[in-house]
């Protein structure tokens, strides 16, 4: 079986997009003929019986969190993301792992393609000298975009910090073999930057990790999964919310997640919401699906000035199979939304928000609520996709190698 190692900071047990991405796509990689092996952190869980490469190195996270005296965090690690972090840890705060793991990966033989995936960008920097080293082809996935990204000047304070951070992406993108991207938007810049194809493959679900179907709640009830930002802020859809509930006083909304920089229960004050929303804060991951299932309806909230990333936990509810509510403008996140009937969009404004709710509860009430359209989402198709990309490289490489050099025809 073909061998791809598969370059990954982020996996079990951290709870995230990224880590969650590479775990469904581990368990499914064989039914395609590819046996993944994976270099990752320090701490990464067993699964199965997959060779895994754990690299050890100094946890930035961990050490931030002992000298500020606090345990904050949790596994996403957002204590780090201070001044600090902005302008210190380049490319970010994985930095102390790309030596080691530069060095156990040197050392991993039999691999036919290397497939590494960012965020982090240290991931890809790990990919690039592994791949010169072993000989092999390296596919980089961008979960994220880096220079492209509407919050990237705010992530970076300096034009140094800036010109320091696109020349890594530039290295990347021109010893990548393949690129691929979990957005149009994304794809998009890469081809319009750097003139280079990009591979599109959209997050996923896998219908494994759901349980069977709770019962739906009683009351009319939306929940929202996932973190929330400044730049991700529930605000509108609170003030649409505030508008519903005086004709619907037992709807509930419920915030399964939490906020690095918003003040949540302050907000929910705001608009005099205290009885109408809930708050349990981060969950266990199996947790959050459930509640997604038992949802009546299921939130989706791009920021206004993002219209190139498509929220991973998007997917998630399609799993769940509860219609959406995504409060977007136009973008591909609308356009997903209306495209595979997953439910309604709503501009982020209050009113427009609280008429879709009406609409969501009318439908509730008339037992229409509509049922997602999602196979084209599922963790195998993905994972087929996926290792379709696998085999292109592979097969480019090895037509290379047959290829006779110039001077000898």
């Amino acid at each position: 079986m073909k061998r791809v190692l598969i370059v990954s900071y982020p996996f079990l047990p951290a709870s995230n997009m990224g880590s969650h991405r590479i775990t469904r796509f581990v368990r499914h990689l064989r039914e395609f003929g590819w046996e993944p092996v994976l270099l990752t952190a320090p701490d990464a869980q067993a699964i199965d019986d997959i060779e895994i490469h754990r690299v050890k190195s100094v946890d930035l996270t961990t050490l931030w969190r002992r000298l500020k005296g606090t345990t904050e965090g949790g596994g996403s690690g957002q204590a780090v993301t201070t001044s600090l972090n902005r302008w210190v840890m380049i490319p970010d705060k994985y930095f102390p792992w790309i030596a080691p793991a530069k060095r156990v990966g040197s050392r991993i033989r039999n691999i036919d393609v290397i497939y590494s995936t960012s965020d982090p960008l240290s991931d890809h920097l790990v990919a690039r000298h592994v791949s010169k080293r072993l000989g092999v082809s390296f596919v980089a996935e961008f979960r994220d975009l880096l220079l492209g990204s509407p919050y990237f000047a705010r992530s970076h304070p300096t034009p140094f910090h800036r010109a320091l951070q696109a020349r890594l992406e530039r290295l990347v993108v021109r010893d990548a073999a393949a690129i691929v991207g979990l957005s149009r938007g994304i794809g998009q810049y890469f081809e319009r930057t750097y003139g280079k194809p990009t591979d599109l493959i959209y997050n996923c679900f896998d219908p494994g990790e759901y349980g069977p179907t709770p019962p739906l709640a009683e009351t009319f009830t939306v929940v929202y999964a996932g973190a929330l930002y400044s730049s991700r802020s529930p605000e509108p859809f609170l003030g649409g919310f505030a508008q519903f509930v005086k004709q619907q006083p037992t709807a509930r909304f419920v915030i399964v997640g939490n906020s690095s920089d918003l003040d949540l229960p302050a907000m929910v004050a705001r608009h005099g919401l205290e009885k109408n929303v809930e708050l349990p804060g981060r969950v266990p991951h199996a947790e959050a699906l459930r509640r997604m299932q038992s949802a009546t309806v299921l939130l989706a909230v791009q920021s206004p000035d993002d219209s190139i990333h498509v929220p991973g936990k998007l997917f998630e509810y399609m799993g769940a199979g509860r219609p959406i509510l995504a409060m977007s403008r136009p973008c591909e996140v609308a356009e997903m939304i209306t495209q595979n009937e997953l439910g309604w969009v709503a501009e982020p404004e209050a009113n427009a928000v609280a008429a879709r709710l009406a609409e969501a509860y009318q439908a509730w009430g008339a037992n229409a609520l509509p049922t997602p359209k999602a196979e084209r989402f599922t963790v195998r198709e993905t994972t087929r996709q996926l290792a379709a990309v696998l085999d292109k490289v592979l097969d480019t490489a090895g037509k290379t190698a047959r290829a006779p050099h110039p001077r000898s025809r």
